[in-house]
């Protein structure tokens, strides 16, 4: 951290996730590697662990060698990096993972659930937070205080999304006031009558426990603003609006909105490499324009809707046909949930329809790609003509960043404003409301028929935008508010 010394107080900063930085594994000779971890997610927490003089990464063992590393006495030591992993009961993890956390709590805050059908809570609900979810979120709490036994100074404790929401309580139960916890959510928050899903014991001991943090953070003004709403709405807590504090048994809750972003050298270097380069080769061989769109294969991503607007589109414009070729790079995503299973074949549905309704012998409307090829993936963003987003709600979406800053073509953003990435980027794109497919259909015909001087000036906008918030700001922003709370009675 550039202001370490004021920030934590000489203190040991702790990180954790679920999913760590690196995963280890053993090699033909037997030799301990490690592979680095990809996503949003981890990137971020990486730049937070570079501006650490002295921090430890907390994370779930994931493999066989992960376990190994979660029983040695001390943080394992990777380049730059201390990594002590978790070992969780299997059957715990899994009850947290595929019962409470995903799909439950991801489907409530992504507003997801059909609520006249589902969700279908009982006891297996009960069991899953009782015998899965709180076990795992105190198991994370026990590493925190046994990497900070023994140490001096007052620590930083960085947590870290919606599966670690019973961390904060069981860290201060360890470790008492002189801790300071930062709990950040990096999904939506959603208005306080979508936690009425919830039962009772869940929706009360999750804000409980938030509320154990000094500072409650989240992507957006409005992800905050319904956080407040919440614990209001839920707990009858004290709260300032207008300050974004909450009072709770005399301490000060600071909740903040600290809008993540990217690292643009590491994309204006990847657009160059070699990798990149040659699947650029294959991207602009697609016929006519290109509309792209980069997920993963979440129902949170509005992907079938996406490919209805696009066949709406050509239904209202049979001219655009042969002209535009809609390339869908989308990366499987929790194929053994079954909702997600039966998402991806209706993907797969929506894609044979529009092709055959509107495709002919030398064009392919929709070309499909159900893989992760990143490579791929960075190539089209510096090709495209239109960007479609249009989530049905999103923590942030860093595609739209991402893209953004190294597309060549001056491409035009669509983007839900669902999606966290419109409180900053909104304003100089096609904004669309992500269920409504004919309005949907209009803008992409808008982005890929817009006159060349305003896809240059809202083109230049977005990468301004973005370049003016970057990674190393978000983390900076961070810091600075934990200085100042810190120091308010100094």
């Amino acid at each position: 951290m550039a202001q370490a010394d004021n920030t934590n107080g000489n203190g040991l900063v702790v990180i954790v996730s679920n999913r760590g930085p690196v995963t280890f594994s053993r090699s033909d000779g037997g030799e301990r590697e490690y592979s680095r971890g990809a996503g949003g997610l981890v990137t971020a927490l990486n730049s937070v662990s570079r501006r650490s003089k002295d921090s430890v990464w907390i994370a779930s063992a994931q493999s066989e060698e992960d376990a190994r590393v979660a029983v040695e006495p001390a943080p394992y030591e990777v380049e730059d990096l201390r990594v002590a992993m978790v070992e969780h009961d299997p059957e715990a993890y899994d009850l947290m993972y595929n019962t409470l956390a995903n799909p439950l709590l991801w489907f409530v805050q992504h507003g997801l659930y059909n609520l006249p059908y589902e969700p279908v809570l009982g006891d297996g609900t009960l069991r899953a937070w009782e015998d899965g979810y709180v076990p795992v979120n105190r198991n994370f709490a026990e590493a925190v205080s046994r990497i900070l036994e023994g140490e001096d100074g007052e620590p930083i404790i960085l947590l870290h999304d919606y599966q670690l929401y019973m961390a904060p309580r069981f860290v201060r139960e360890r470790l008492g006031a002189g801790a300071f916890i930062s709990f950040f959510i990096h999904i939506p928050w959603p208005e306080p009558d979508y936690w009425r899903v919830l039962p009772d014991y869940a929706r009360r001991g999750i804000l409980e426990s938030l509320l154990e943090s000094n500072v409650v953070a989240f992507h957006t003004h409005r992800y905050a603003s319904n956080f407040l709403d919440t614990a209001t709405e839920v707990l009858g807590a004290e709260v300032d609006l207008e300050k974004g504090i909450v009072y709770r048994d005399g301490r000060e809750v600071w909740v903040r909105a600290y809008p993540i972003s990217i690292d643009p050298k590491e994309f204006e270097e990847l657009a160059v490499s070699e990798a990149v380069l040659e699947q650029e080769q294959w991207v602009k061989n697609l016929p006519g324009k290109l509309l792209l769109r980069v997920d993963r294969m979440d129902l949170s991503k509005n992907i079938v809707r996406g490919f209805q607007a696009y066949g709406r589109m050509l239904e209202r414009h049979p001219e655009m046909k042969g002209g535009v070729t809609f390339l869908a790079q989308l990366q499987p995503s929790r194929g053994d949930i079954e909702e997600y299973a039966r998402y991806a074949e209706a993907i797969r549905k929506a894609v044979v329809e529009v092709n055959r309704l509107h495709g002919s012998g030398d064009w392919t409307p929709i070309e499909l790609s159900m893989e992760d090829n990143f490579p791929r993936s960075v190539a089209a963003y510096k090709n495209y003509e239109a960007l479609l987003v249009n989530a049905v709600r999103d923590g942030m979406n860093l595609v739209a960043k991402e893209a953004a800053v190294i597309n060549e073509r001056d491409g035009v953003l669509v983007l839900s404003e669902n999606a966290g990435a419109h409180e900053e980027l909104g304003e100089h794109a096609l904004t669309v409301n992500p269920f409504d497919i004919d309005g949907q259909a209009d803008a992409i015909h808008e982005a890929l028929t817009m006159p060349d001087d305003e896809k240059e000036h809202r083109a230049s906008a977005l990468r301004e935008t973005v370049m003016s918030n970057t990674i190393e700001d978000w983390v900076e922003a961070q810091m600075r508010d934990i200085a100042a709370y810190r120091g308010r009675d100094g």
